[in-house]
This record gives structure tokens, sequence and C-alpha cells, in this order.
């Protein structure tokens, strides 16, 4: 086995995009479960393949990768198989700016809100000196503000409703796209999708229940079909059949 794919589990959004793109190519690799509960990211042994603290990162060949977007197209370069990427410029170019967009747009305003969701529970019995503790083993100062603003219920209650309105409007462009043609960079499946998919689409365990309700057949209907046809894909099968779902959290009253 020379592949490595660090991962946390449930496997959704960062850590799935890149195990699908290993499916989908057909590589041989060995996911090595990380736990955001045990804060297992955070260990000087796994710094030293990652400093950022982030999962996915892979190993191949005994050299450490990192970034999603970067391991996607490493991935689709250097192992046969399927080709991820258009072969015309203009849609590899548009795949690029979707994946751009899925990444440091749509999905940030996504993590933003559900990280405020989940993260008590996952703080579970710590102190806030024991949070204090993990936050400062986070190597990047932003997202060790978030972390702790998350923690502690803290996050202005601005940011979330900022994060709301861009999915609001993310949503409808992503209509737009899949109206004018069957997949997101043009006529043929590409990274874009996998990433898109797996922001917005994916039947995951930690999408807000709100943003089902905005991707529906009368007012969504190209994107609930794009989403039928990557539900479908093998690779989308194997990922819901590999991913280990934790109890749902109580429902408020």
């Amino acid at each position: 086995m020379t592949v490595q794919l660090y991962i946390f589990q449930p496997l959704v959004t960062n850590s799935a995009r890149v195990y699908q793109a290993l499916l989908e190519k057909g590589v041989e690799f060995e996911p090595i479960v990380l736990g955001p509960q045990t804060m297992s990211h955070l260990s000087p042994e796994f710094l030293k393949i990652n400093p950022r603290g982030q999962v996915p990162a892979m190993v191949h060949d005994g050299k450490a990768l990192a970034e999603g977007m970067c391991m996607q197209e490493y991935i689709d370069e250097v192992f046969e198989g399927p080709p991820l990427r258009p072969a015309d410029l203009r849609e590899r170019w548009r795949m690029r700016v979707w994946q751009r967009w899925a990444e440091n747009d749509i999905g940030r305003a996504l993590m933003m809100i559900n990280w405020n969701r989940i993260m008590p529970r996952m703080r579970g019995q710590r102190s806030p000196e024991e949070m204090k503790t993990f936050a400062r083993s986070v190597p990047d100062p932003d997202r060790r503000r978030s972390w702790m603003n998350a923690a502690g219920q803290t996050t202005p209650a601005v940011q979330i409703e900022e994060s709301h309105r861009r999915v609001r409007e993310g949503l409808r462009r992503i209509e737009r796209r899949l109206s004018e043609s069957p997949w997101v960079a043009g006529e043929g499946f590409s990274l874009a999708d996998i990433d898109l998919f797996h922001f917005v689409g994916f039947k995951s365990v930690w999408l807000p229940d709100w943003i089902l309700e905005l991707i529906n057949e009368a007012d969504t209907p190209a994107t609930v079909d794009w989403i039928g046809r990557m539900e479908a894909r093998p690779s989308t099968i194997e990922i819901h059949a590999r991913t280990v779902r934790p109890p749902r959290p109580p429902q408020a009253a």
C-alpha cells in the first residue's frame, strides 16, 4: 500500500471529496481515521504530516500532501483511471472556478453554520481550560478563533446570518448553472461535481436541515436531478457504505 488518506468520520465534506476522487480513479489506498472528538488531528504525530492540523491529508510513497483541491488534481494527474478534469480548457477553467467557490464561499458559510451547531456536542464535558489547551494546538489563528467562538457559543449572530444569506444565494447560483449543462463544468462529470456535491448535495450527517428545504423539485429541479445522478454513482454508494454515522443530537424543544 503506497497511499494513506487521513480522514474524519463521518465521511463527509473535505474528507469525502478526496476519498471520492480516489475511488473514481480506482486507486487502492488505506484510510486512516482521525477523530475531532479526540482532537487527534492536533497531535504532534499528525502535525508532522500536515502542520495546519487539518484533514484530509494524503501520503503517497512517503511524501505528504494537503489542501483538498490540489490533492484532487494530483490524484487525477498521477494515477491511471478515468479522467476527472475536462479535456476542453474552457471547461477545465470553469471546473476550477467552481471548485474554488465551493471551498472558499458556500463551503465556508456552511461550515460556519454547522460548526456552531455541532461544536458543543464535540466539546462534551471538557472544561473551558481544556478547550483552551486544545485551541493552542490549532496552528491557524483565524481557525483557532472561530473554533473557540463555536465551542463557547460566542460567534456573533450577524456572522451566522450572513452565512445563511450566502448559502441561499449560492443555491440559486448552482441552480442556474445546472440549468445550462448537465454537469457543473459542462458536458462531462468532473472534480467540480465532486466538490460541490460534498458541500451542498450529499445526504450527510452534518448538513443543516434547512438546506434540504431549499433544494426541492419545485424551486431547484436541475439541482435535484444532478444530486440524483451523483447519488447513483458507484463511488457515492461506496462512500455511504463506508461512512460511520453517529447518533443524531436530540432536537431542541
